[in-house]
């Protein structure tokens, strides 16, 4: 894992700067190239071939390159390439990329398995092309205005570049709404994210810049159903799983896996296990009961056979980390699970681990999330009151709701008056995932966004909720946090449930065999039921959640105290003061879930501002 920089240029002092701002991405070796039209630099983490020959930026006649991430099957690309007459000097996966690009061009990246942000620099040409792999496990932002054009595996070099930044107020409103930067916005004007399956060309001539996509879920979607039995279709899964889990297994250093005890993280190490064998396995729990599953990791850990490694994360070790959260998420990030996720990063690199496996994605792609079923059934429940009686019990209640405040009662009366207000069960899914809503927003920020809540057209059902989540949820929150924390410590994060050939297979399986009669993740778990006992399987799923309303008892309180006053307020006077001065009141008077969410959001972009705008 690696570290790339770039721009359209020569400043090499500003390169330097750029390249220092992210050596954590690459402790073990860092290259520069230099011309008036494209400087190049890169930091590297030494995996596969672990000699100089692996130095980047690599040169191959007129191509120039600079990556990040991994190319799972380049010894078989190589040895198509050696048939037409290349020769190659290094054991790396760089140099088959920029050979295959020779090749082939940007047809290339059809051959490639893995995880990757490619950077390829034609000095004929003129042409420097950016590539993000099929699903967005590896971060590539860029900023473009008329004169610059930068790129970089995070935005802290794009800062080093540019020190006039202005927050992006679009941006910043989503940041409210999710808790991350959503699809291909910053939290900088003119700055973006390069969406996941495309690649982009920039002239360094011309300056003409143009993004196109080279792969989508999408059309497999589209492609007949497959008309098998549910044993063969077991078996077909369970094949390929364990070649994709297999290509995640190729490196020249010790590699881990996280292990939570749920289904994916089971399914991982147990697969891993038994067809690659000697896993290392790595888990966080907490003191508070409610939140900690290591022992169900252990437990599986235990029946596994594999070496594992557990510690418990308490509120003083999570305000250790929480004060390096922001240099770790170099803009808005206020998913919480990121202070466990580094911690278990920590204690995998303290155990001599530099390759860790992780198991995301598997709640997109095989049906995991509670909110599918469960949002599904309350929009059927609304469509089956006719739509004038829904209107009648709308303007009785919203009265009442005014009214009656005391628990039971009260809070359903609420729930039902906001059902009835959503105009579809899009509106419904997504609202029911943000931190602040329409109106709470409004309150909140003291401007107004352009952008209004997005609705997209995706088709309202659970598959569709699915696929919202694998394009939107999956890569700007859980991939972002993962590629963060592990790369905070210097050790690789890998993904084996996001190998394209699984969610490719998993499009054409109907949709029966991923939730079958109240079963989430039904197919997979069929296929983990070979592996380890049924009772280590069914249970409740917990996630990696941290007990933040607790903590916001104690030492977490105090952060608030120290970042959400009126002088810090003061400082950008983005925010309604009132609004969160009444929300932090009412939060001291009777501590809530959501409110004291809503605060943990606010304190991250405190803490942001502080750090890079402040």
């Amino acid at each position: 894992m690696c570290g790339i920089v770039g721009f359209n240029n020569k400043k090499t002092d500003t390169l330097n700067e750029m390249i220092k701002s992210i050596e954590h991405r690459g402790p073990d070796d860092f290259g520069t190239f230099e011309s008036n039209e494209c400087s190049l630099g890169h930091v590297r983490l030494s995996i596969m071939d672990l000699t100089t020959q692996g130095h980047q930026p690599m040169i191959h006649e007129n191509l120039k390159i600079v990556y990040n991430g991994e190319v799972y099957n380049f010894k078989e690309i190589r040895k198509e390439l050696i048939e037409v007459g290349y020769k190659f000097t290094s054991d790396t996966d760089t140099e088959v990329i920029l050979k295959a690009y020779h090749h082939w061009g940007i047809k290339a990246v059809h051959r490639f398995i893995g995880m990757f942000a490619i950077a390829i620099y034609d000095e004929e040409s003129s042409d420097l092309v950016l590539i993000r792999d099929r699903v967005g496990v590896k971060p590539l932002y860029y900023y473009h205005d008329n004169t610059d054009f930068i790129f970089a595996s995070e935005l802290r070099p794009i800062m080093k570049y540019k020190n006039d930044l202005k927050i992006n107020n679009d941006a910043l409103g989503e940041y409210f709404k999710y808790g991350y930067i959503p699809s291909s916005l910053s939290i900088f004007e003119n700055c973006h994210k390069l969406s996941a399956g495309h690649y982009a060309i920039y002239n360094t001539k011309s300056s003409k810049f143009e993004v196109k996509e080279y792969w989508s879920i999408l059309p497999f979607f589209n492609l007949p159903k497959f008309q098998k039995t549910e044993e063969e279709l077991i078996d077909e899964l369970e094949k390929v799983l364990i070649k994709s889990f297999k290509y995640r297994m190729v490196s020249d250093v010790p590699v881990g896996v996280f292990l939570s005890g749920g289904v994916d993280s089971s399914i991982v190490a147990a697969i891993l296990q038994k067809h690659h064998g000697n896993i290392h396995t790595f888990t966080i729990g907490f003191k508070e009961e409610k939140y900690n599953e290591a022992r169900y990791a252990k437990e599986v850990a235990e029946h596994l056979g594999t070496q594992h490694t557990e510690k418990i994360l308490g509120e003083k070790e999570a305000r250790k980390i929480l004060k390096n959260f922001i240099n770790i998420y170099d803009e808005p990030f206020a998913d919480s699970s990121g202070i466990p996720t580094t911690m278990v990063s920590q204690v995998a690199k303290d155990a001599g681990i530099k390759v860790v496996l992780s198991a995301d994605g598997g709640d997109e792609i095989f049906c995991g999330y509670r909110r599918y079923w469960t949002i599904e059934r309350q929009w059927n429940q609304i469509l089956s009151i006719p739509h004038p009686l829904r209107q009648m019990i709308k303007t009785f209640i919203t009265p009442l709701s005014k009214v009656i405040t005391y628990k039971t009662i009260g809070s359903k009366i609420h729930t039902l008056k906001e059902l009835l207000h959503y105009k579809n069960g899009q509106e419904l899914y997504i609202t029911s995932m943000l931190f602040f809503k329409k109106l709470e927003l409004n309150s909140l920020l003291s401007h107004k966004s352009k952008k209004d809540m997005e609705i997209s057209s995706f088709d309202f059902s659970m598959q569709g909720m699915m696929l919202r989540d694998y394009h939107h949820y999956m890569v700007d929150d859980i991939l972002t946090k993962v590629d963060r924390a592990t790369m905070s410590v210097s050790i690789e994060g890998r993904e084996p449930l996001l190998d394209h050939h699984i969610a490719e297979f998993m499009a054409q399986v109907p949709f029966k065999y991923k939730y079958k009669d109240g079963t989430s993740k039904y197919l997979l778990k069929k296929v983990l039921e070979r592996y380890i006992p049924q009772k280590m399987i069914d249970r409740p799923k917990m996630g990696f959640a941290i007990p933040i309303l607790e903590w916001f008892k104690h030492d977490l309180n105090m952060l608030v105290k120290e970042n959400i006053n009126e002088v810090r307020l003061d400082e950008h006077q983005l925010f309604n003061k009132d609004y969160i001065h009444e929300l932090y009141s009412k939060n001291q008077n009777n501590k809530l879930l959501s409110r004291t969410k809503k605060l943990w959001v606010i304190l991250i972009f405190q803490l942001w501002y502080k750090k890079y705008k402040g």
